[in-house]
């Protein structure tokens, strides 16, 4: 009985640390995949590493992960606050990425 309940407990531990490794995944973008999405985009040819990685960080921050999963699949939104917060986010990324070294 003491070896069974050892035996579960670690099949616990290991499932709940191969979750950790995987991020516990609900199926929604991650970072790399906005990023990606980013760089893909050819309105933003030639925009820095630090700017990508600051609206990457936008996105994960501020974006559900539903408008994530619409972005990272094209779909455009039309809604004008969501439009006017993508396009606030941009202007400050780029403007951060120019003022710093």
């Amino acid at each position: 009985m003491v070896r069974f309940r050892r035996t579960v407990a670690a099949a616990f531990a290991a499932l709940g640390l191969a979750m950790a490794l995987t991020g516990c995944s609900d199926g929604s973008p991650d970072r790399d995949d906005v990023v990606t999405k980013v760089r893909s985009d050819p309105r933003m040819a030639g925009t820095s590493d630090r700017a990508i990685d600051c609206l990457a960080d936008w996105y994960m921050q501020n974006a559900t992960a539903e408008q994530r999963e619409a972005y990272v699949a094209g779909r455009a939104s039309t809604n004008p606050d969501e439009i006017a917060a993508v396009d606030g986010a941009v202007l400050n990324c780029l403007k951060l990425a120019a003022s710093t070294p």
